[in-house]
């Protein structure tokens, strides 16, 4: 895994189904998003 410091628009903390329809949403419009999750097994869910 590749861990990126940086400046980032938008920070979302969790990746359920929420969380990455919100970080989508920010990164259409062009915002610099960050999604943080700890477990990739439930992405998405």
């Amino acid at each position: 895994m590749i861990y990126k410091a940086g400046i980032y628009d938008v920070a979302v903390i969790g990746a359920g189904h929420a969380g990455c329809e919100a970080a989508l949403a920010c990164a259409r419009k062009n915002k610099k998003t960050l999604l943080l999750t700890i477990n990739l097994d439930a992405l998405a869910m």
